[in-house]
């Protein structure tokens, strides 16, 4: 055996001992886990969390290794073991089991649905237009639910909150639309038929792990039971919940989702007008332009259709984008008439405003 096939031997044993070590740490995780759920321990420590990589990064040091190795590696850890931990015991529900139809649970958010309800020990059935249905179509799989999930694209809910409500569902029915403006005649019509309706957004993707550090906003649609049945499967969890009225809903949506999406979309095509290559771009980038475009690239390979409904649907668009034109002007016009007092008041109050949370 040659030197170069000794050490690769040699790493190989430490890759496995690596491996051995984390698993252990795992199992060491779950019992936390357990401890705190039992004394009422929020499932995340801020505090914890950084003296973990505070000591991992002065360790590194005496070993000789980078500082930004050793965070990246314990955060890994501390991300995968904070999952493991909701997964195991932060994502009870301390009701009875029930049966639950998701409608759209082929899609990405449907899947995600599926899972979590999955992992609650609810019974859980999917009805998806992708997937050969049953002779009785839509009403035989309500039949016996005891809730039923809209997770279908945003112009498609309110038909379904109608082909739900003639169905005559005697459950308690839920979308997770990331817009409600436009479900209100169809919420409203079902709650004159005497369906048990409500209306959640999860401000998350489905590619969230795990519900901590995660917001639903939950809004009352005029059952306040409903609101309340629904509340429970995640009053347990470690998400944040938010109570909002649909029209405070979609106001604050178009901020936090509507613009967010526009601006990333038009750092996009004006970088594209000013450069004939993004490589360039990204060898010369600065810290601030990796960090905007880290955000920007998150943007860009999500579905066009479901953004460009985000935009088109949400009432409060045309009050944004007065907003967005109204600014820009004032940005451009201090930059171009060489206006420095107020393009500095500009930056100042901006920082201002965000302080005073």
């Amino acid at each position: 055996m040659s030197r170069l096939d000794e050490y690769r031997a040699r790493v190989r044993q430490i890759d496995e001992l690596i491996l051995t070590m984390v698993a252990e740490r795992m199992q060491q995780a779950s019992e936390i886990g357990r401890i705190k759920k039992e004394n009422g321990i929020p499932l995340r420590d801020f505090e914890v969390e950084r003296a973990v990589l505070d000591s991992a990064e002065r360790r590194a040091s005496g070993l000789g290794l980078s500082a930004e190795l050793a965070r990246s590696v314990m955060r890994a850890l501390i991300d995968e073991s904070r999952a493991r931990q909701e997964r195991e015991t932060y994502s009870s529900y301390a009701g009875s089991a029930e049966r639950i139809l998701v409608i759209g649970g082929r899609g990405k958010m449907g899947r995600w649905f599926v899972d979590f309800f999955q992992n609650q020990g609810h019974r859980v059935d999917v009805f998806d237009t992708a997937e050969q249905q049953p002779p009785g179509g839509l009403g035989e799989r309500l039949s016996g639910a005891t809730f039923a999930v809209i997770a279908t694209p945003l112009n498609t809910v309110p038909d379904i909150i109608e082909s739900v409500a003639r169905c005559g569902f005697a459950g308690t029915l839920f979308d997770v639309a990331s817009l409600k403006g436009h479900l209100k005649p169809a919420i409203a019509a079902a709650l004159r038929g005497g369906v048990s309706i409500t209306s959640i957004h999860p401000m998350f993707g489905a590619e969230a792990r795990t519900l901590s550090d995660q917001v639903i906003c939950l809004c009352d649609c005029g059952d306040a039971e409903a609101t309340e049945r629904v509340r429970a499967f995640f009053a347990d969890t470690a998400a944040s919940l938010v109570d909002l009225s649909l029209d405070e809903h979609d106001r604050i949506v178009s901020c936090v989702l509507g613009l967010s999406h526009f601006t990333s979309i038009l750092f996009t095509r004006v970088l594209m007008r000013n450069a004939d290559s993004f490589g360039l771009l990204n060898r010369v980038g600065s810290t601030t332009f990796h960090s905007q475009m880290a955000t920007t690239a998150t943007v860009m390979r999500e579905n066009p259709a479901l953004y460009y409904e985000i935009q088109r649907v949400n009432p409060f668009t045309n009050e944004l984008y007065e907003s967005i034109h109204d600014e820009l002007e004032s940005l451009t016009s201090a930059v171009l008439s060489d206006d420095r007092d107020a393009f500095v008041q500009m930056m100042a109050s901006g920082r201002d405003w965000m302080e005073s949370r």
